[in-house]
């Protein structure tokens, strides 16, 4: 804190003290000093309305004197999206459900975990800009550009010191409870954000976003990983599309990163691997015995149970209109033929039409396009991702064996406040 806002609040202070029993030093103007008070007393001034609409639902904010906007008025040091900084890193790592070790942090996904993946763990990339702005919602500073300074850092390390604090969770049971409701709350507000926006999903090694969740058996994270049948020494990367595919489909409904590593580790655990890898009912199986709803009921959030059509069912006409107007979502499951030379699941993820021609947008878990055939039939695209073909209704009924279609819109949310009051953090005694 400046020294001259220090004077400016010490009669403030003294009154406090007074009532408080409190004796300051001869020195009171000694910046940590008047720091430690301001930390320790309640100033009755905060910032913002106690609730806010957003999208038609009523939210309640957190309270903050208002001290802490002149304090951060100023900052040494602003990072903003598309920057990479190495104090973004440390934020990320801060936030990571995976990684964190504060208390409610691993409740709640506020970053993910493509997010701090090496390659961009320092890349201030534009899920975590959307997060920052949700964050200054629920502290009534609507309108702040989204940038990593100090006043960022502070509302951050508020989050985090409640959060981990044992004396807070012994001491004051009922307003950890209010905590843990307006976090569910900034979670679910930012993952709309992401949904409606179109910049769902996860983040590629590059930064960019695809507006889907995409997982490939060929990543190196868990690519070596067992997944074998009858002991021939197979791993994820040689057998895990299926695995792959159900990551991609059930994150994309639940909003939530669900990486191929726990679809092995269930399918291995109920038995599920056959000789090319997993049959079709592993698909309704996983979704009906673990996901259909997540187990922490983040957001209630439901996967309904896919339906399973064969080539003799399948009406393309009809599936390229569920898949590109109804924001369903689908998994192929292909034969020999354009994509593989084997039996191999991909997911449908879209369709439109490209230059008057009709194709599905096709996210393949296994990532090698030099092994595609019938180019004519396929396209490119130009996210940078080599996981991502179009490819014409025609081929793929060609080489289709299957389709386990989720007949459920992708960017359906349900939004809904759980917090029932707003809270200031001197419930906690700071």
């Amino acid at each position: 804190m400046k020294h001259s806002f220090a004077l400016r609040v010490l009669s403030l202070l003294l009154c406090a003290a007074s009532l408080l029993g409190l004796g300051l030093p001869a020195r009171a103007e000694n910046d940590a000093y008047v720091e430690s008070i301001l930390e320790s007393i309640a100033l009755p001034k905060v910032m913002g309305t106690g609730a806010f609409s957003y999208e038609g639902v009523t939210f309640y904010r957190f309270y903050l004197p208002e001290y802490v906007l002149e304090r951060y008025s100023e900052s040494s040091f602003a990072v903003y999206p598309g920057e990479t900084d190495e104090r973004v890193g440390e934020i990320k790592r801060i936030l990571n459900s995976d990684k964190a070790t504060d208390l409610y942090f691993i409740e709640n996904e506020l970053v993910t975990y493509t997010q701090v993946r090496p390659e961009v763990v320092d890349y201030f990339d534009d899920h975590l800009a959307a997060l920052f702005e949700t964050i200054y919602l629920f502290f009534g500073l609507e309108g702040k550009e989204p940038c990593l300074d100090e006043l960022t850092c502070y509302l951050i390390d508020l989050l985090k010191d409640v959060s981990k604090s044992k004396d807070n969770l012994a001491n004051h049971p009922e307003v950890i409870a209010e905590y843990r409701d307006i976090l569910h709350d900034i979670e679910a507000v930012y993952k709309y954000r992401l949904t409606k926006s179109g910049t769902q999903g996860t983040i590629a090694r590059s930064g960019a976003t695809d507006n889907l969740y995409y997982f490939a058996q060929t990543d190196p994270d868990w690519a070596a990983i067992p997944f074998e049948y009858e002991n021939n020494g197979d791993t994820i990367k040689d057998r895990g599309c299926g695995c792959a595919c159900a990551s991609m489909v059930i994150s994309a409904y639940h909003k939530v990163e669900i990486t191929p590593r726990w679809m092995c580790t269930f399918a291995i655990q109920d038995n599920w691997p056959v000789s090319y890898g997993l049959p079709d009912e592993y698909f309704p199986g996983i979704v009906e015995k673990y996901y259909s709803s997540l187990e922490t009921e983040r957001y209630g959030t439901v996967v309904h149970t896919p339906t399973l059509l064969y080539k003799s069912d399948l009406d393309m006409e009809q599936l390229a209109d569920q898949i590109g107007n109804q924001g369903y979502l689908a998994i192929i499951h292909v034969v020999r033929g354009a994509f593989t030379s084997q039996e191999h699941y991909m997911v449908l993820a879209d369709y439109q039409e490209i230059d008057g021609k009709g194709y599905f947008l096709v996210a393949d878990p296994y990532i090698l396009p030099s092994r595609y055939s019938s180019l004519d039939q396929l396209k490119s695209t130009d996210t940078g991702n080599d996981g991502l073909i179009y490819a014409t209704p025609d081929v793929l009924y060609r080489d289709c064996k299957a389709i386990l279609l989720f007949e459920q819109d992708r960017n359906d949310f349900p939004l809904y406040c759980r917090a029932t009051a707003p809270l200031t953090f001197a419930a906690f005694g700071g």
